[in-house]
């Protein structure tokens, strides 16, 4: 029964739910489109990986030296994103035109459980530098990290490289218009729910026997403009009928 009365409650506003939800929904799209500026987004990846050499001294892979490894890929997540390496990136590479602060809220460290490797990933802008970013990143950290660990055993796997059409991240166009359209309906729901909740007016014969608990007698039709003039039209010319059939006896 209550969930007949909500269905009934929301036919009622059917209109102001689908105007509501089109123009915030069409608004979203518009502005994500044509409002927002696109963000581009260049990777790095790196891999912290040392080979011990047995007694010919030919390179062999260790498990104790791949879980050491592995084991300091946290301590270089905060290298990575200290003032140390970042003001190097700028003072080496001025032609980026960050502040050290700017690069280190900016960069963004990703890494997989049990993998030595490390992506970093920037977003701007412009695709071509975010990529010169990403890629000095990359460059200063590999040739740092020896003096700073006293350890050599980062390489640069896959440097960002030029697209001469990159595609944007950020905005998705279609998410934005997913998410306004679902928090939008779901506004416009809570609105003709409050409408009705407050809306104490008796207008229908169900009404007055749930509210007043009476019996509906009679109903007067509403009447508009149209219905006025439609029945004066017609008295008018009844009365000249009669005045007509008067005269022709």
């Amino acid at each position: 029964m209550e969930l007949k009365l909500m269905m009934q409650m929301l036919r009622k506003r059917l209109w102001f739910l689908i105007v509501f939800v089109a123009v915030c929904t069409a608004g979203a799209g518009l502005y994500s489109k044509f409002m927002m500026t696109p963000e581009y987004e260049a990777q790095s990846t790196l891999i912290v990986n040392k080979m011990s050499a047995d007694r010919n001294g030919a390179q062999s892979l260790d498990i104790n030296e791949i879980n050491s490894n592995i084991m300091l890929i946290n301590s270089y997540k905060v290298i990575i994103s200290s003032a140390s390496i970042m003001d190097k990136v700028v003072s080496r590479f001025p032609e980026i035109k960050e502040t050290s602060a700017d690069l280190s809220e900016r960069i963004k460290v990703v890494t997989t459980q049990n993998s030595q490797v490390i992506t970093l990933k920037i977003r701007d802008v412009s695709y071509s530098h975010a990529m010169q970013i990403v890629n000095a990143v990359s460059q200063v950290f590999k040739e740092e990290i020896p003096q700073i660990m006293k350890i050599d055993n980062i390489t640069i796997l896959d440097k960002a490289k030029p697209e001469p059409d990159p595609v944007p991240v950020s905005p998705n166009v279609k998410l934005n218009v997913v998410i306004t359209f679902i928090a939008s309906l779901m506004i416009a729901i809570g609105i003709a729910f409050l409408l009705d909740y407050l809306d104490d007016t008796v207008k229908t014969e169900q009404d007055v026997e749930k509210y007043l608990d009476l019996t509906t007698l009679g109903a007067i039709r509403k009447m508009r403009r149209k219905d006025l003039k439609t029945r004066s039209s017609a008295k008018i010319k009844k009365q000249v009928g009669e005045n007509y059939a008067q005269l022709s006896q």
